[in-house]
């Protein structure tokens, strides 16, 4: 399970991850993709995102239950602490 979260992007990005996922909600898309496909999506993400912030969190087998990366150009930063994913 994957779970994609974009702010300020463009309707067309959004558009075209419907391919591959379920749009939940403005900006929220969720689904079950290999890791092929998740990191192929990510980068499509990042490289039209511009501005905007893009957040991906899928299941992991690790303390937390899941793993994330984040995008924001002007903003916070995760960082890793003893195994624990802390956004700073």
């Amino acid at each position: 399970m994957m779970v994609l979260c974009m702010e300020r992007v463009s309707k067309s990005l959004r558009g075209d991850l419907s391919r591959w996922l379920i749009e939940a909600g403005t900006g929220v898309f969720v689904g079950k993709v290999s890791a092929l496909v998740r990191d192929s999506l990510w980068e499509r993400c990042i490289a039209q995102a511009k501005e905007g912030t893009v957040l991906q969190i899928w299941r992991a087998n690790n303390e937390q239950g899941f793993d994330m990366r984040i995008h924001q150009p002007k903003g916070r930063r995760p960082i890793n602490r003893d195994y624990i994913r802390l956004n700073f």
